[in-house]
């Protein structure tokens, strides 16, 4: 909830901004909720330069740079993945991560276990273990994998979506006719408005078309047509060869991994943004061919079959430290 100003205990200004950047980053707020917000900002001007310090630690105006950028209505037919009430332990939390970045110190680990502090500068983003659906006000539809960024920028004349981390599903309006593109790190895809998933992976972006073919260029100029039921990697240079197995890649969005011999590295690496702690494969077990349909949602569960599956054996030092090798003879 938003912080009550009628409240006859009144939390300290700090809780009070750390609520509103709470709530303004869930993907939940409602067009009511920003007004609350906006009545709050400009009600005293203490507020006002507690919430531009912490933005400005965090690396942007965390209110978003455009009213696109928030959720018109949020409905999903997912399993819920619901935020949790926030505490007050979770506000003081969030307020020394952020002081430890404004320290130059390092608040990767602690942010793993809840909402990487890179997001909240960002225009939408999810947490470890979280996809969330987001309605635009242009009537386009986006779904975010775990530990997902992204930011958005309309025009008059352009909607440009940029993924800065993790994977994407869009489905673009087309009652609006500006085009839709999406940006990654090496090009761009295009669309007349139909439904495909774009995944940033390091060094290259992993594209699947679900409905319609849709358009790929790199950043060297390079340009491909990928027709539905078909997915492809591209780097910046070239685009590779489109293969129906990569369609598979897109089974997060019903919270699955759809293995369909990947090595077991890749598998793990699904399932980190689902796991708030280490996930540590070695080179021999990384390497095992991976068959079957398996839960992102739980990953626990998703370790002990896998271990009953393959000659491998899962290690966990602590709830939040797990390394997986093979078997000893």
């Amino acid at each position: 909830m938003a912080p009550d100003p009628s409240s006859s205990q009144t939390p300290p200004l700090a809780d009070q901004v750390i609520d509103w950047l709470l709530l303004l980053r869930s993907g939940r707020a409602t067009q009511h909720d920003y007004a609350e917000f906006l009545a709050w900002r400009d009600a005293n001007p203490q507020h006002n330069n507690a919430w531009q310090q912490l933005t400005g630690t965090l690396g942007g105006a965390t209110f978003g740079r455009l009213g696109d950028s928030y959720p018109a209505g949020y409905d999903s037919d997912l399993p819920p993945l619901e935020l949790q009430p926030v505490s007050h332990a979770r506000r003081r939390f969030l307020g020394g991560a952020a002081l430890l970045a404004a320290g130059g110190m390092s608040a990767a680990y602690v942010g793993n276990m809840f909402f990487p502090l890179g997001s909240l500068a960002s225009d939408a983003a999810t947490g470890t273990g979280e996809r969330r659906r987001y309605m635009l006000s242009d009537g386009s539809e986006l779904l975010l994998d775990a530990r997902s960024r992204i930011d958005l920028n309309y025009t008059a004349n352009t909607r440009k979506l940029k993924l800065l981390a993790g994977a994407v599903t869009v489905a673009a309006s087309t009652d609006d006719k500006r085009p839709f593109t999406v940006e990654t790190a090496e090009g761009t895809i295009r669309s007349g408005g139909s439904r495909y998933m774009v995944r940033q992976q390091p060094h290259r972006t992993l594209v699947v078309a679900h409905d319609d073919p849709i358009t790929i260029e790199t950043l060297a100029g390079a340009h491909d047509t990928l027709r539905p039921g078909l997915g492809v990697r591209f780097d910046a240079v070239r685009v590779g060869v489109p293969r129906a197995e990569l369609a598979a890649q897109s089974a997060w969005e019903d919270g699955l991994i759809d293995a369909r011999g990947q090595p077991l590295g890749e598998i793990v690496q699904a399932l980190r943004p689902y796991y708030s702690g280490s996930l540590r494969v070695s080179m021999a077990a990384g390497g095992l061919p991976v068959f079957g349909e398996y839960p992102l949602d739980d990953v626990n569960a998703t370790l002990r079959t896998l271990e009953g599956d393959m000659p491998i054996d899962v290690r966990r030092f602590t709830p939040w430290f797990v390394t997986i090798g093979v078997v000893s003879a």
